[in-house]
């Protein structure tokens, strides 16, 4: 059985808040261009509250723009309302008993199927106000853009909330307004279910529904009703629902070790482990959102300041190999040292994909090739797995330099004496001689001066005809 009952709702929103309902102050109707109806509510709002017609700005706004534009009827046809500083807007309510439609004996539809209850909200947010050309009774008029909310009951579907997006109506989600003047309802939702205030009060961007939320008495039946596969403990209950949601999403990447790590995070109540922040504007089902997660978890408990790329990096790499994440570092050298790790496995799983081909050896580094192959320093890269390794090893970007290989566009080589170590791009001078065009270390690291300048007198003394 439902835990509300729609004309009780719409009568404790009139008991509550009639005396503030313009519904029936002819002079505000006409002011705003609305038809009066029977059993509707009418309330300007401001913030997710409704607001005494006396305290409104938007009033005296209307009767400004309305002078301005009679006085100016040769250069002002309409104002438009900026979004930013016109705050206030209206929301209209109405309750309604009605019957479905069914075909009768000759198929015509008739009003005579089963009973349902409908209570609607309907916000309209101020778009422009313009003089109107055609109809003199109504020398202005207004435009809004309509947002509507409408609350559905029966008995064989208990309760539904709709949204309605241009035609279509969708299922009302948790991270809309319930009712577009929630902050005013929130004592008459006490009453009704304590839960519905509790929620309103979170405001994070999380895949339920209002129905859903409206139906459960606490965040502990909520998860059970929605995630039947899954276990919970009352406990979820002390907690904002976003850390409960974020375990899980994280539960099945990370190893029950670090698991446990973070429940106990989140039992610390000094630290907001998951912000609401990282709630917004992102795919729930992406691993980009897992990633979200990790990084808060990593900057709130484990380290307040880290390179997040090679987290990240690490991460994308631990979803590729399959592997579920463990956080065993304290410091940046150690996340460091834990990312070089999966580095290494990673692409030793890549270099057993890749099939193994010769890169072309072109003419003109036939000398090239001739002198440096015996020198005890230098090694040809030959292959383009040899190419990957290199560049794995070194951890840059020598593979991109594949196709300008193959085309004869430079060779590239590995260096290395003592503690020196570089991948060495060299080209070809259209008509001379051989030059070293890049060196790094790992890490696109600069090389030792000294040592690069040795280098490039090497390469500079090989013969080029």
């Amino acid at each position: 059985m439902s835990l509300v009952n729609l004309n009780h709702l719409f009568e404790d929103i009139s008991n509550h808040f009639q005396h503030y309902s313009i519904e029936d102050n002819d002079e505000l109707m006409g002011l705003f261009q609305i038809e009066r109806e029977y059993d509707y509510l009418t309330f300007i709002c401001r913030e997710g509250r409704i607001i005494d017609p006396k305290e409104s700005k938007i009033i005296s706004h209307l009767r400004r723009f309305k002078n301005y534009i009679s006085k100016n009827k040769e250069t002002i046809s309409e104002i438009k309302f900026d979004g930013t500083t016109n705050l206030e807007y209206l929301v209209r309510v109405t309750y309604q008993r009605n019957r479905r439609l069914i075909e009768d004996d000759q198929g015509v539809l008739i009003c005579a199927g089963e009973e349902y209850d409908s209570l609607k909200f309907t916000q309209l947010k101020f778009e422009s106000i313009g003089r109107s050309i055609y109809f003199e009774s109504r020398p202005f008029y207004i435009r809004y853009n309509d947002f509507q909310h409408l609350f559905l009951q029966d008995e064989p579907n208990g309760l539904t909330i709709l949204e309605r997006r241009g035609k279509k109506q969708i299922t009302l989600s948790y991270e809309r307004p319930l009712t577009f003047m929630d902050g005013s309802c929130e004592s008459i939702f006490q009453k009704i279910n304590p839960f519905i205030k509790e929620m309103m009060k979170e405001k994070d961007s999380l895949p339920f529904t209002w129905a859903e939320i409206i139906e459960a008495k606490n965040k502990y039946e909520l998860l059970c009703k929605k995630y039947q596969s899954k276990k919970f403990t009352k406990k979820v209950n002390k907690y904002p629902l976003r850390h409960t949601y974020a375990l899980i999403k994280l539960k099945p990447r990370v190893t029950r070790k670090q698991f446990r790590r973070i429940e106990a995070a989140i039992e610390q109540e000094d630290i907001d482990v998951f912000p609401s922040e990282r709630f917004d504007f992102i795919r729930k089902n992406s691993r980009e959102f897992v990633k979200s997660l990790l990084i808060s978890y990593v900057q709130n408990c484990i380290l307040p300041s880290f390179a997040t790329i090679i987290l990240s990096d690490l991460m994308d790499m631990s979803f590729y190999l399959n592997q579920k994440l463990e956080f065993n570092f304290k410091t940046e050298r150690g996340l460091l040292r834990q990312h070089n790790q999966i580095v290494e496995e990673y692409n030793l799983k890549q270099a057993k994909r890749l099939k193994t081909f010769k890169l072309k050896q072109h003419g003109k580094y036939r000398l090239l090739v001739k002198h440096l192959q015996n020198h005890p320093h230098f090694n040809l890269i030959k292959t383009n797995k040899e190419l990957f390794m290199e560049g794995s090893t070194m951890h840059h970007c020598v593979y991109n330099y594949l196709e300008k290989i193959q085309r004869g566009g430079s060779t590239i080589w590995k260096y290395e004496r003592q503690k020196h170590r570089y991948t060495v791009e060299i080209e070809k001078r259209k008509y001379g001689n051989y030059e070293v065009v890049q060196c790094y270390g790992k890490y696109d690291s600069l090389p030792d001066k000294q040592e690069l300048d040795e280098i490039i007198k090497v390469v500079r003394a090989i013969p080029y005809k």
